[in-house]
């Protein structure tokens, strides 16, 4: 007799089965099931099946089944086999195929995974950027879940890049969303990058009172990987506070924690680095050796990738420990290189103050010095008094919050008495002041009329101006076409004829660059291709021009504009796009252009260092964004641009139709 199949075993083998049986639409069907199952219900060990199933999808023409399931293949590599350059890999390779479905949910989804994959390459400001991403997918798509994963993964990277005040506001927006859903698993994850965020910056005790909420809701659903890292968070706080019992028990919590996970290889190389680091530093060196043997027992597992960077931090200590000052010089440059190529400043700055107290160790003060000036150089720029400041002010928002529900109530019998004694008091106050009103009025009327007459002329006059400009713009690219375009065409043939390679390329080059500014004075395109592929043909053309990495989302919008506003759209774009490449200083970007009920909604969004609108709109030496607004006026749209500096920019258009 058989022994009894784990119920995961015996459903992975029936839809297996079923699948060798059928073909086409009913095998996708089959394999998507299959999936899904083997993602959400077992510990995932392969993604061969998903694969195969990304592999028919695509056979088949089914894009959104191929991209969901290559989400989760990225999601493999960064959280299974702990290989993010891989899923970084797949995510670039397949998103160009990704952005051609229209399921906003799906999209959500792979955005995620990919935001990921950065963040685990430590490539943070783009993992932001596709956060952001991932929530505007997920609110077309209503997806509360991913809108707060969304958020709940941005602010926790925006912690690591040192703003906590933007950090702790998304946070707290993300705990909101999952209280509101019920979600106790991502609650307990937000609670816990809270946690992180007040040990950061050394608000300890609400650090703990966070931590400990969360430490008694993950217990109780015994989510054990919320729990490692709750405990190996305690002992990071223990550690800056000198408390080395109380690190060394909660480093033994996390990693019996981690030994009920599904992949207790995942955690072991940094939980048992960390024990290392942990006994060097109080001098019990036997633990120690006993604990880099225990890492040393799977060299190719544990001290290699991503795992060497634990391991090296675990040596250069026991180096230290040890009075190897040499080895500890080697190991601390080599663990400072690494870490350099990543923005954890916390962690850059240890780096900087080891090797600091090893040089000092060693009796070399100037090489000390160096490197402890660099320490206090992070130290300063990220603790400033206004950051610490600004995280102080959101936790005190949130602390606020909860004592809101309480006195909620409260507050509302309170209002219902106020309100019958206001109305009888506001009967005898408006007849007094009617008459004053009604004086008042007539001046702010006459007032307000002559405003807008004089608003009325400036804004005719501005429209007027850009209305010049293009028609002398469209003047001279013709006459530069018909004229000296042609000229230059037929010298061009006369040099091919007389074979000068030199003039041939002077000729063929000049006459290149006058087409060129011809485009740029008029853009054809617009009148051959017609608004909407004329606006791909340019982010295309600066995508393969520049260093920023474009993605768009562009609906067909030509029957929905006049040829003049056609124009005036396709100018404010081509002006947003010059200011992002000359002043953005900008890795990735996006333009989504929607059809809505009544309007056209244009998007514009880049994650680059961002600036104050304000500034721009008010200074004499910024006319770009004026000429934007009074576009934007020409259109009757709503213009509303969203930038602070390093915090990048997103523009909204709206277009009624």
């Amino acid at each position: 007799m058989r022994a009894q199949e784990n119920p995961s075993e015996e459903i992975v083998r029936s839809l297996t089965s079923q699948i060798q049986r059928v073909k086409g639409g009913e095998k996708l069907r089959l394999l998507d099931s299959l999936s899904t199952y083997i993602v959400s219900k077992t510990t995932f060990t392969s993604d061969t099946i998903v694969a195969e199933t990304v592999q028919h999808a695509l056979a088949i023409d089914s894009l959104r089944i191929a991209t969901w399931h290559m989400a989760n293949r990225i999601y493999f590599q960064n959280n299974i086999t702990g290989d993010p350059e891989k899923g970084n890999k797949i995510f670039k390779e397949f998103l160009s195929t990704a952005r051609k479905i229209k399921d906003a949910n799906t999209l959500a989804k792979y955005y995620l995974e990919g935001a990921d994959s950065f963040y685990f390459l430590e490539d943070h400001k783009t993992s932001v950027y596709y956060y952001d991403l991932a929530e505007t997918y997920a609110q077309k798509a209503n997806n509360l879940k991913y809108v707060g994963l969304a958020k709940l993964y941005k602010g926790g990277t925006l912690s690591f890049l040192g703003d906590f005040s933007e950090a702790s506001q998304v946070l707290q927006e993300a705990g909101k969303i999952f209280a509101q859903e019920k979600d106790t698993f991502n609650s307990i994850s937000a609670k816990n990058s809270l946690s992180i965020l007040y040990g950061q910056n050394a608000f300890f005790q609400e650090a703990k009172a966070e931590r400990d909420e969360a430490i008694a809701l993950a217990q109780k659903i015994q989510s054990y990987a919320h729990l490692v890292s709750f405990y190996y968070n305690a002992a990071t706080d223990a550690r800056k506070q000198e408390r080395h019992e109380e690190r060394i028990a909660n480093l033994k919590l996390a990693l019996e924690a981690s030994q009920k996970t599904r992949n207790p290889d995942y955690y072991a190389p940094g939980l048992l680095a960390a024990h290392v680091i942990a006994y060097a530093e109080v001098d019990s060196l036997e633990l120690a050796d006993d604990f880099l043997s225990a890492i040393e027992v799977a060299p190719e597992k544990f001290t290699q990738g991503r795992n060497r960077e634990p391991y090296l931090d675990a040596l250069k200590h026991i180096a230290l420990a040890k009075n190897k000052y040499g080895q500890a010089l080697t190991y601390g440059k080599e663990h400072l290189e690494i870490k350099q190529k990543g923005t954890h400043y916390e962690e850059i700055q240890g780096a900087e103050k080891f090797l600091a107290d090893t040089y000092e160790a060693m009796g070399n003060k100037e090489q000390a010095f160096v490197h402890f000036k660099n320490f206090s150089r992070i130290k300063d720029s990220i603790n400033s008094i206004q950051k610490t400041k600004a995280l102080s002010y959101y936790q005190t928002l949130y602390e606020t919050g909860k004592r809101d529900a309480q006195i909620a109530s409260q507050k509302k019998d309170i209002e219902l008495l106020a309100t019958k004694n206001r109305l009888q008091n506001q009967w005898l106050w408006f007849g007094g002041f009617g008459l004053f009103t009604l004086f008042a009025g007539v001046v702010l009327i006459r007032s307000r009329n002559a405003a807008r007459r004089r608003g009325r002329l400036q804004e005719s006059f501005s429209h007027e101006l850009i209305r010049a400009q293009e028609e002398e713009r469209t003047r001279v690219a013709r006459e530069l076409h018909d004229s000296v375009g042609q000229k230059l065409m037929l010298l061009t043939k006369k040099t091919k004829m007389k074979e000068d390679p030199e003039m041939d390329l002077l000729a063929g080059s000049t006459l290149e660059e006058l087409r060129m500014i011809s485009r740029g004075l008029y853009p054809a395109n617009l009148e051959r291709l017609g608004v909407t592929k004329a606006i791909e043909s340019m982010i295309n053309e600066v995508d393969a021009n520049t260093n920023i990495f474009f993605t768009n989302e562009i609906e067909n919008i030509d029957d929905l504009l006049s040829k003049e506003a056609s124009l005036h759209l396709y100018r404010i774009i081509q002006e947003v796009l010059n200011n992002m490449v000359k002043h953005a200083d900008a890795k990735a970007a996006s333009v989504t252009i929607e059809r809505k009920s009544g309007h056209i909604e244009a998007i514009i969004k880049d994650n680059g260092i961002g600036f104050s609108y304000s500034e721009k709109l008010n200074g004499t030496q910024h006319l770009g964004m004026k000429t934007i607004l009074e576009r934007a006026k020409i259109l009757k749209s709503q213009l509303r641009v969203d930038s602070m500096p390093n915090t990048g920019t997103t523009i909204f258009l709206e277009i009624p139709t």
